[in-house]
């Protein structure tokens, strides 16, 4: 069996574990450099403003988005056929809840005059609360989800574009070698689209935070 945190299969193969888990290196990256900017900002910084209040923006929705879709598609589903699991699919749920009202206060404090004191507890408690419920997610329904091999075919060039840039932001960082496994899930459909859609991350990313990152994490926690 994988460690919780390992990206492929023990076969070297991706699943739909691995898509999961790119996202959990990617929610990890983006708070700590949220972490790293507002110290920053407490003295000097070369961080445009605008540019972390829309990259917050970007982070809420997508983490608001991931939870929404665990809460109503993958845990009611899992949780059907593992009732053993039920008390750790509630505290999932739970954590969930009190996530949001984290994301809320992050609204008010990367709002137009950025407070720099509440967004910087927010960033903080946001990790904290993270760092427990991403490690019990690892460690007990992600390995439910490493036999799974089908990724859905997107239904319109809407829903393909959509889904390209999602990938672009939760592969960034992450080893040619686990990319090149992701792939081979992915229809034609999104991996024509990707190159473009990761560059045009990439350069958005160098935007925000000053500098690319390495690409090399094999596992859900950044090594950047």
């Amino acid at each position: 069996m994988p460690a919780p945190s390992q990206l492929l299969n023990d076969d070297g193969t991706a699943s739909m574990a691995t898509m999961i888990l790119t996202s959990h290196h990617a929610f990890r990256r983006d708070l700590a450099r949220f972490a790293r900017a507002l110290v920053s900002l407490s003295g000097s910084s070369s961080t445009p403003l605008e540019a972390l209040r829309r990259e917050w923006q970007w982070f809420r929705g997508a983490l608001h988005g991931h939870h929404e879709s665990e809460d109503t598609r993958m845990f009611p589903f899992l949780r059907a056929d593992h009732p053993e699991l039920a008390a750790t699919f509630d505290r999932l749920a739970a954590d969930h809840r009190e996530i949001d009202p984290l994301l809320e206060q992050g609204d008010r404090a990367f709002a137009e005059s950025v407070d720099v004191a509440l967004a910087s507890s927010t960033v903080a408690s946001l990790q904290r609360l993270l760092d427990q419920h991403l490690a019990l997610e690892e460690a007990e329904a992600i390995p439910l989800l490493r036999p799974a091999k089908q990724f859905p075919s997107p239904a319109t060039d809407d829903e393909a574009v959509m889904y390209a840039q999602g990938f672009s932001w939760s592969l960034y960082g992450i080893a040619p070698s686990v990319v090149g496994e992701m792939m081979k899930l992915l229809p034609e459909s999104l991996t024509s689209r990707l190159p473009d859609a990761r560059a045009a991350f990439e350069a958005r990313f160098i935007g925000v935070w000053g500098q690319p990152m390495r690409q090399a994490s094999e596992t859900s926690v950044p090594n950047d």
